[in-house]
């Protein structure tokens, strides 16, 4: 009995124009999905279920005269995170509060807690100090400033 034998040769180009090779038409559909994304409002924003892991797009939540809370809820020398918002509210001295993207900028993760007077990011533990600025990797830049003001015992963005 004889068996069928295969090339492993490539095909021969079929006439009559030019030919593309698999890395092309690869390259060519990876182009046009990221294309029908964007087309389709999913262009730069994503959500998730805020499970400490939600990453966000272009612009913070909060927007100007969003009432965050009460500054009871942001004690000295540490602060509060208000997820709603993705604004972190720190207190490093009695009095003084300073207003913080809670979004790490290292990969768009949501910080989850603050410990130890540091604001933690789960997703790879990059850690700041109460001003924003990096203590530890990998981020390589601090948190974002966030304008807020204090009146009447209420935090509001600025």
């Amino acid at each position: 009995m004889t068996l069928p034998t295969t090339s492993s040769a490539e095909p021969a180009p079929r006439s009559g124009g030019p030919t593309l090779g698999r890395r092309t038409m690869i390259a060519g559909a990876g182009v046009a999905a990221i294309g029908a994304v964007a087309a389709c409002g999913g262009g730069g924003s994503t959500t998730t279920d805020n499970g400490g892991q939600a990453q966000t797009g272009d612009a913070p939540q909060g927007s100007p005269g969003t009432v965050l809370g009460p500054t009871s809820e942001v004690p000295v020398g540490g602060g509060a995170i208000f997820a709603d918002a993705q604004v972190v509210v720190t207190q490093p001295q009695q009095g003084t509060f300073t207003g913080l993207s809670a979004i790490c900028p290292h990969q768009g993760c949501a910080v989850s807690q603050i410990t130890d007077g540091q604001i933690v990011c789960p997703c790879h533990n990059s850690r700041f100090s109460l001003d924003g600025a990096v203590v530890d990797g990998p981020a390589q830049r601090p948190l974002d400033p966030r304008q807020v003001t204090v009146a009447d015992g209420s935090i509001t963005l600025a």
